[in-house]
C-alpha cells in the first residue's frame, strides 16, 4: 500500500468518548444509586417465622381399635387409602371371638327355646282356662237346677203339710184312722229330707264355684309370673345377642374391623399381618369426611415473641408446588403456653385456620386431606431492607454489651450490701 493512501484512511475509534457520554452515565449512575438508597429506607419487606405444619381435623381422628386380643390376618388398606362407612380394614383371628361365636350360637337356641316354652305355657294355660270355664258353667247350671228342685220341693211340702193338718183335725174328729192320719205326716219328713238335701247340694255347688274362681284366678296370677319370667329371661338374651351382633364379620374364630365413618385413614398402626394385638389397642386413625381442617405448626423458640394471635400465614404445601399452585393463606387462631418436644428439639404448638379447603390450578381444584405437609410463614411485621442491614450491628452491640441498662432489676444493687 501506498503512503498517499495510509494518510487518507481516518482512525476507527476515538482514543476518548465525547464529553456528553460521560456526563449521561455519571447521570445513569447517580440516579441509580439514589434509587438504591430510597429502596434501602423506603421498601418494607415481609418480616416471617418460619415453621413446619400438618394439616389435621379440628374435631382430630376416629380410632380404630381391637375389640380382643388376637393375631391379624389380613390389612385391607393403607395409609392415605379413602374408605367408606363399615368398610372392613383388618381380619382378626381371636379365641375370644370363637367362644363370643359359640355364646352367640347359645343366646339364639336359649330365645328360641324361650320363645317355645312361652307358647307351650299360654296352650297349657288357655286349655286349662277353658276347662275351668266348663266347669263353671256346668256348677253354674247344676246350682240353677238345683235352685228349681228346692224350690219345687219346698211348694210340695207346703202342700203336704196342709194336707197333715186337715187329716191331723180328721182324726182328732173321729173321721179318719190314725194310720190315714199320720201317712201325710210321713210323706212332710220325706219332702223336709229331700229339700234338706237340695240345699246342701246347693252350697256344696256354691263352694265348687267360688273354689274354682280361686283356683282360675291363681292359675291366671301363675301363668303371668310365668309369662313374665321367660320375658325377662328372653329380655336378657335379646340385649346379650345385640351386643354380640354389633361385631361385624364374625365367621369361626375370625373377625372384621369395620371403618367407624367415612373417610381416609390417616395413620396405620399395624401394617402387616401377623401382628398380635391386645384388646382396646389402636390399629389405624381415620379422619371423618366433611371434618373442618387446621394446620398444626411447630414454631421454633425465637419466633415466639413475635407470633400473635390472628396474624396471617402463608401456607406453602409440599403436596401443591407454590411456583405452580400459588400461596395459600390461613390465620393464627392459638399459640401453645408451653413448649413440647420435637425431632428438631424444642417447639412451640401453634393451630391456625385454613383459608381455603381446596387448592386450584389449571382450572382444576384439589382438596386439602388431612396429613399433607408443608413449610409456614407466619407474617409478624414488616421491616425496611436497612432494617435487616444493621441488623448484624445490633446484635454485635448486644453481644459486647458487658453492663444491663440504667433502671433494668439487674442494675440495682442487692439490698444490704455495699454500691
Amino acid at each position: 500500500m501506498s503512503t498517499a493512501t495510509r494518510r487518507e484512511s481516518p482512525p476507527f475509534l476515538d482514543a476518548e468518548p465525547p464529553p456528553w457520554a460521560i456526563q449521561s452515565l455519571a447521570t445513569v449512575l447517580l440516579l441509580l444509586f439514589a434509587c438504591g438508597i430510597a429502596i434501602v429506607f423506603v421498601v418494607q419487606i415481609p418480616e416471617t417465622i418460619s415453621a413446619t405444619f400438618v394439616v389435621e381435623p379440628v374435631r382430630g381422628t376416629d380410632p380404630v381399635r381391637s375389640l380382643h386380643r388376637g393375631t391379624v390376618t389380613d390389612v385391607r388398606v393403607s395409609e392415605s387409602q379413602t374408605v367408606a362407612e363399615h368398610d372392613i380394614l383388618f381380619v382378626l383371628a381371636s379365641e375370644q371371638v370363637g367362644d363370643r361365636v359359640a355364646e352367640r350360637d347359645t343366646v339364639n337356641t336359649r330365645l328360641s327355646g324361650g320363645r317355645g316354652r312361652l307358647g307351650n305355657e299360654r296352650a297349657k294355660y288357655e286349655s286349662q282356662r277353658r276347662a275351668d270355664e266348663q266347669e263353671r258353667h256346668r256348677i253354674e247350671q247344676k246350682l240353677a237346677a238345683l235352685d228349681r228342685q228346692a224350690q219345687l220341693k219346698s211348694s210340695q211340702l207346703a202342700l203336704s203339710r196342709d194336707v197333715a193338718d186337715r187329716r191331723r183335725r180328721e182324726y182328732e174328729a173321729g173321721v179318719v184312722s190314725w194310720l190315714d192320719a199320720n201317712r201325710p205326716r210321713l210323706e212332710v219328713d220325706q219332702l223336709e229330707s229331700e229339700l234338706e238335701a237340695l240345699r246342701a247340694d246347693g252350697t256344696d255347688a256354691k263352694n265348687a264355684l267360688s273354689r274354682l274362681a280361686y283356683e282360675m284366678t291363681s292359675r291366671r296370677a301363675g301363668f303371668s309370673e310365668i309369662e313374665r319370667g321367660i320375658r325377662e329371661d328372653m329380655t336378657t338374651f335379646q340385649a346379650r345377642k345385640d351386643m354380640l351382633e354389633r361385631d361385624a364379620l364374625r365367621d369361626g374364630n375370625a373377625m372384621g374391623v369395620p371403618a367407624p365413618c367415612a373417610g381416609t385413614i390417616v395413620k396405620l398402626h399395624v401394617r402387616q399381618a401377623g401382628a398380635v394385638v391386645d384388646e382396646n389397642d389402636l390399629m389405624a386413625e381415620v379422619v371423618c369426611g366433611g371434618e373442618p381442617l387446621r394446620a398444626d405448626l411447630r414454631l421454633p423458640e425465637r419466633g415466639l415473641a413475635l407470633a400473635r394471635v390472628g396474624q396471617p400465614v402463608k401456607l406453602l404445601y409440599d403436596a401443591f408446588p407454590y411456583e405452580r399452585y400459588g400461596v395459600q393463606y390461613g390465620t393464627l387462631r392459638w399459640l401453645s403456653p408451653a413448649s413440647a418436644a420435637g425431632p428438631q428439639g424444642p417447639a412451640f404448638r401453634a393451630f391456625a385456620d385454613l383459608g381455603a379447603d381446596r387448592v386450584g390450578a389449571e382450572g382444576r381444584a384439589q382438596a386439602v386431606l388431612p396429613g399433607m405437609t408443608g413449610r409456614a410463614a407466619i407474617i409478624v411485621g414488616r421491616r425496611t431492607i436497612a432494617g435487616y442491614a444493621i441488623e448484624p450491628v445490633r446484635q454485635l452491640r448486644e453481644s459486647l454489651s458487658s453492663a444491663p441498662p440504667a433502671g433494668s432489676a439487674a442494675s440495682r444493687p442487692i439490698e444490704g450490701t455495699r454500691p
